[in-house]
């Protein structure tokens, strides 16, 4: 599990790339604000996706129907914004299983 992750870590990488060209803010900026606007950029990608599973529970509370769909859909976008997380900052997938482990105070082969 730990070396999936990490192949998932690297593959979301190579597809979710903070440069120049995709965000000009990053023209000229050193490490340290590329670092920091990843981080800032990640946070807005967790709040976007968040909102949307938010609206979602927000119509079921006035009554309407819950989208199952649009829940479904935007899973994927909150791992993709986790696994980037962990690319930008170096986290590993074993970093984040015994975290996980550890919260929980067992062990996920148990």
């Amino acid at each position: 599990m730990k070396r999936d992750l990490d192949k998932l870590i690297e593959f979301v990488g190579r597809h979710f790339v903070f440069d120049e060209q995709i965000y000009p803010e990053l023209r000229g900026a050193n490490e340290e604000k590329r670092l920091a606007f990843a981080v800032r950029h990640s946070a807005l990608h967790f709040s976007k996706t968040a909102g949307k599973v938010a609206a979602v529970s927000e119509d079921v509370d006035h009554g309407g129907e819950l989208d199952i769909e649009t829940v479904k859909e935007n899973i994927p976008k909150a791992i993709i914004s986790t696994l980037k997380l962990a690319e930008i900052v170096g986290m590993k997938g074993d970093e984040i299983v015994n975290a996980i482990e550890k919260k929980y105070k067992n062990h996920i082969d148990e």
